[in-house]
């Protein structure tokens, strides 16, 4: 690994930990937990969520990045921390960051909301932690997924869950 890193990482970097091309499948799935659960939103709860999902996501990646360091300085020595492009510290600290803010983000749905947001954000750092050579990660990888549908859904309003 390397030792050195610079102090303030390039904007392209940044976006090479977040993997910029996956972001939209969050945003669909978050749409796709909206309307399988017959809800109608208001553009800024839509927002408001879509933002907390994808924080979610993309501190799971840079999650990702962090616990697969010294899997990347073997394999794959061009990832931003090896490659001394970040520091690993900062890279945690972004990616946690990112999902507290999350969770802050679902604070206007109420308790629920929150519940289900510590839920998505503690699957993420079990998958990050533990997916490296192991056969369930696909299912905690799958329960993430569907945390992320299941949001939108628990944020619908009594009257629109139960409209005819």
């Amino acid at each position: 690994m390397s030792v050195a890193a610079v102090e303030m990482p390039s904007f392209s970097t940044l976006l090479r930990l977040l993997r910029i091309s996956n972001v939209p499948t969050v945003w669909t799935n978050v749409l796709a937990g909206s309307v399988i659960a017959g809800g109608e939103r208001h553009p800024n709860e839509m927002a408001l969520i879509v933002t907390a999902m994808t924080a979610f996501y993309i501190g799971g990646t840079y999650l990702n990045d962090f616990f697969d360091r010294a899997i990347d300085a073997r394999d794959r020595p061009g990832r931003p921390i090896d490659a001394g492009e970040i520091r690993a510290g900062s890279v945690l600290l972004i990616g946690a960051g990112l999902l507290a803010a999350g969770i802050t983000l679902m604070v206007p749905f109420g308790p629920s909301a929150v519940l289900c947001g510590i839920l998505l954000a503690g699957v993420i750092v079990l998958y990050n932690v533990w997916h490296k050579g192991n056969a369930l990660s696909p299912i905690v990888m799958g329960l993430c997924r569907a945390l992320v549908y299941m949001e939108p859904a628990l944020q619908l309003p009594a009257a629109s869950r139960t409209r005819r």
